[in-house]
């Protein structure tokens, strides 16, 4: 993922910088480092956020891509990163 990238898959969640970087364990500031391009997130992060763009593009419809985003904020209040991971690659794939 490019810095452009990132910062779309952000603004097409709704997140906030904090919001974004909160789930992904950094700051506010490394996110913004990571759209500016002056620093790239860990492989760790950036395959997390790839899954996450493939499966918010598989999205059919915006009725699908919200329930899709609803169910992963779910996921976040719940168990962090952990259940971000395991809600992104475990999910059934015809949900």
């Amino acid at each position: 993922m490019n810095p452009e990238d990132i910062k779309q898959l952000r603004e097409e969640l709704g997140w906030s910088l904090a919001k974004f970087g909160k789930y992904f364990g950094v700051t506010a500031q490394a996110v913004l480092k990571w759209e500016r391009g002056t620093a790239l997130p860990n492989d760790f992060t950036l395959a997390a956020m790839i899954q996450l763009k493939r499966r918010l593009d598989e999205a059919k419809g915006e009725n699908q891509k919200q329930q899709f985003i609803n169910g992963l904020r779910q996921a976040l209040l719940t168990g962090g990163v952990i259940a971000l991971l395991t809600f992104l690659f475990n999910q059934d794939e015809s949900s």
